[in-house]
């Protein structure tokens, strides 16, 4: 069984033990720097090239990448105040490590339980030797082996080329929705709403390109997800019958909306994002409603920014009816 991302620790922030691979030379139709620029969508790929870390995964019919619909009536949600602490982002713990693999990398045979529509067993992953768990007790990997973007939870490197992990989910990164499937049911991930744990992550290849041109990922505070979901989400794990959201749900910051003063640069990319595309409830966690954001990339300085941002972005966003 899969559990829920954790609770955002406060204080000092460890550095980070993995180092993100050097990737191939990202194309769009603008290659934008990093900053206050709208970046145009990535040019058509074929099947037969390779997935590069920094564009937008998965179908562009997805509705992670379709935006809000013109006219989206938005009910406000009655976020609890803020605690200083109460919204935040997951980085260096519960937050995936990213690997993108490549034809000399070692195969490693990855052994897993049944569950979530997957039979068990082991299956083969090529994976670049440093590729390992985040740090914190989810311990997640994902691994963009060719167009399969394999999702691990609590996963173990066991040598050069094995592997355990106690929950898997995969999905094409360029084909498949992010969304796991109802029938028959099926994981894309390994978060508690079935979808996969790239889709709405922050990644710094592509935030460092300019706009986000998806929606985000939102784990909120138990305390506030209800029984049941909702919308593409498969499985849901909420359980205060008070709560105010179901995982599955769409949230949005309403477009009339103006921005925070004196937001970080990635701070004001996640506001636009918000607003232009929305974010996913997929997960729960304790005491803290965060986003998350790739664990072996991105700096402190960056993050902890990006955290003071979160206490006046996240309770702007509300439900769409």
């Amino acid at each position: 069984m899969r559990r829920p991302c954790n609770a955002f620790l406060a204080g000092s922030i460890a550095s980070l033990a993995l180092v993100a691979p050097a990737q191939p030379a990202r194309i769009y139709h603008n290659e934008a720097a990093a900053g206050d620029v709208k970046r145009l969508d990535p040019l058509p790929r074929s099947a037969a090239e390779p997935f590069i870390l920094g564009r937008r995964p998965f179908s562009p019919s997805s509705s992670w990448n379709m935006p809000i619909v013109a006219g989206a009536t938005f009910v406000p949600v009655n976020w609890p105040a803020s605690t200083g602490y109460n919204y935040g982002v997951n980085w260096e713990t519960y937050s995936p490590a990213i690997q993108v693999a490549s034809s000399s990398d070692e195969l490693v045979s990855v052994s897993y339980p049944a569950g979530w529509g997957y039979r068990g067993g082991s299956i083969n992953v090529r994976m670049p030797p440093e590729a390992d768990a985040a740090a914190g007790t989810d311990g997640e990997l994902l691994v963009i082996d060719g167009h399969t973007v394999h999702n691990f939870w609590q996963f173990k490197r066991l040598g050069p080329t094995a592997a355990s992990a106690r929950s898997y989910g995969a999905a094409n990164v360029l084909l498949d929705t992010g969304w796991g499937s109802k029938l028959p049911f099926r994981s894309a991930g390994v978060v508690a709403a079935g979808s996969s744990q790239l889709a709405g992550l922050l990644v710094q290849a592509e935030t460092d390109q300019g706009d986000i041109a998806h929606a985000l990922q939102l784990c909120i505070d138990v305390a506030l997800a209800k029984p049941g979901f909702t919308g593409e989400a498969i499985n849901g794990d909420g359980k205060n019958p008070s709560g105010m959201l179901q995982e599955g749900e769409r949230l949005a910051i309403p477009p009339q909306t103006p921005m925070p003063p004196h937001l970080s640069g990635l701070g004001r990319k996640v506001f636009r994002a918000y607003q232009t595309y929305g974010a996913f409830v997929i997960d729960v966690t304790h005491g803290v409603t965060s986003l998350r954001a790739q664990a072996n990339a991105f700096d402190a300085a960056t993050i902890t920014a990006l955290r003071a941002d979160a206490l006046k972005i996240t309770p702007m966003l509300q439900r769409i009816h």
